[in-house]
């Protein structure tokens, strides 16, 4: 094999767009895991918010969801705000429930609104399928459609977090900014208590074991949301900064959520400890106040949007809700992540969709 056909077999690879890239990962290793009966999609925003093209005949579709969120879940509202409005503007009508976020009160929902008349019911965000699946075979029992919102659910379509992806993002970021050296600790909520944080802190811990220089100290928990999280994410970093009191002793704090973060960044200028990086996944308007001010040492921050995984949620509920034949596809959100100098921004754009979410969810009790 000769240099001159490597660089050509290289320039043939890159002229393959990243868009059919993924997409040929993704259904290859969907279709081998699952022998092709459940498809697992990585797109842009454009192809999530063009893919479903919903046919209106007149039927007004009844979309059933749980309106779970509390006051630390502003990405989860809004998502909420993006699916109810694309129902709405749709045609269709929402059906909705109040309640807490937990599994408990998540699946207390899904079972209230199974009895409220609808005809598609949205699952998510913290059961997985396993845990739903009696929720889904009852709902078939009595001809209603079911659709995951951000969650997998059993012989659904769902649109789901890149958790995969952003932890990569996450971690190539970290290893780059520390130069692959140093010592990690990550916190998130409780181990248990939502998946796709799992999931993101056991590859990143994966990444950092195969780096010589690079050590993870043994996980942060973090509390739950229906706690004062960023009280709890101070009292926690404080801990750990006396029982690590060497200035050189920890690199980087990976906080997979967001006021556990802002814990973090008041533990450390309580210390001033201000040689210890922040690296965040998760915006809301008091993370990226913080995010601007130029006394904190917040690196990084990924994000999901939860408005793009809600628009295309929306759109599969209606066209399952008009009869139409929707593949139980799983569909995965791009990954966004923005530094410090874009922490202004990504601020204003989140007020304006936090203003509308407000506005629209308060007449479902949200």
């Amino acid at each position: 094999m000769t240099n001159k056909f490597l660089s050509e077999e290289l320039r043939e690879w890159l002229d393959v767009s990243r868009r059919e890239f993924m997409q040929r990962i993704s259904l290859g290793a969907a279709s081998a895991a699952v022998a092709g009966s459940v498809l697992a999609k990585s797109v842009s925003a454009d192809e999530l918010r063009d893919h479903v093209q919903v046919a209106d005949t007149g039927k007004k579709v009844k979309v059933g969801i749980g309106l779970n969120y509390g006051p630390f879940n502003q990405p989860w509202r809004r998502g909420c705000w993006r699916l109810c409005k694309t129902v709405l503007d749709g045609g269709g009508e929402i059906v909705a429930v109040r309640g807490e976020p937990s599994k408990d009160s998540e699946q207390q929902s899904e079972r209230q609104l199974l009895d409220r008349g609808i005809d598609v019911l949205c699952l998510g965000i913290y059961s997985q399928e396993s845990e739903t699946a009696f929720i889904v075979d009852e709902a078939k029992k009595r001809g209603i459609k079911t659709v995951g919102f951000a969650v997998p659910v059993k012989e659904s379509p769902a649109v789901v977090e890149d958790t995969w992806g952003t932890a990569m993002v996450m971690g190539y970021q970290i290893q780059n900014v520390l130069q692959r050296q140093g010592t990690l600790v990550q916190t998130a909520e409780d181990r248990g208590f939502y998946t796709p944080f799992d999931m993101e802190g056991d590859l990143l811990e994966l990444m950092t074991k195969y780096e010589p220089r690079m050590k993870m100290l043994p996980f942060m928990p973090g509390s739950t949301s229906t706690n004062d999280q960023i009280s709890k994410g101070r009292e926690n970093a404080l801990a750990l900064l006396q029982a690590n009191p060497d200035p050189d002793s920890i690199q980087a704090i990976v906080s997979w959520w967001w006021p556990l973060t802002l814990g973090a960044v008041q533990a450390l200028k309580q210390m001033n400890r201000k040689n210890i990086k922040v690296f965040n996944h998760y915006f809301s308007d008091q993370f990226l106040t913080e995010f601007q001010n130029p006394d904190n040492t917040i690196e990084f921050s990924t994000d999901t949007p939860w408005h793009i995984m809600g628009d295309k949620t929306g759109e599969l509920a209606l066209a399952l809700g008009r009869g139409e034949d929707v593949k139980p596809n799983v569909y995965h959100v791009p990954v966004t992540s923005i530094t410090k100098d874009q922490a202004a921004k990504s601020l204003a754009e989140i007020q304006e969709m936090d203003k509308q979410a407000i506005a629209l969810l308060k007449q479902y009790g949200g």
